[in-house]
């Protein structure tokens, strides 16, 4: 069951880092990203982090390395994973401040956008992006509220 449990929440990841890709491509917005791959890490990191999400962490990355990027086979796994870790890190140790939530997901999104870090436009692109990113998890976390 554990088996088929890991295939189902691979092929899911998988479709939602390509429907990001596609987004980005149809839009073709340079000065900002639309991450809902990233909102699924996020949330899944911050919210109900286990060892269950290591495996299709790792077949995405290793997917998207494979078909969509020129650099070595491994490094989005790593970068995905690193991401999860860092988020849920900061979400547990920084608790008693009152913007963890944010402090939290805006590391997880440097580290999520590392690739791009050596762009020219890099900080007026991590902003705008951090931003239209973070309220888009906010309202998708208000919109579910404590039903899940």
């Amino acid at each position: 069951m554990t088996f088929f449990r890991n295939i189902l929440r691979s092929i899911y990841f998988v479709v939602v880092l390509f429907f990001e890709t596609l987004i980005n491509f149809l839009t073709g917005i340079d000065w900002m990203v639309i991450s809902p791959f990233f909102l699924l890490i996020y949330y899944i990191s911050v919210k109900s982090f286990s060892n269950h999400n290591i495996i299709p962490l790792v077949i995405s990355g290793l997917s998207y390395d494979i078909f969509l990027s020129e650099n070595y086979l491994g490094v989005y796994s790593i970068l995905f994973l690193i991401v999860a870790i860092v988020s849920n890190y900061i979400q547990k140790k920084v608790q008693s401040v009152s913007y963890q939530e944010f402090l939290s997901f805006t590391f997880g999104f440097l580290i999520y956008n590392t690739i791009n870090l050596l762009e020219t436009d890099f900080v007026s692109f991590f902003i705008s992006s951090l931003l239209i990113n973070y309220l888009i998890y906010f309202f998708y976390q208000r919109t579910l509220g404590n039903r899940v």
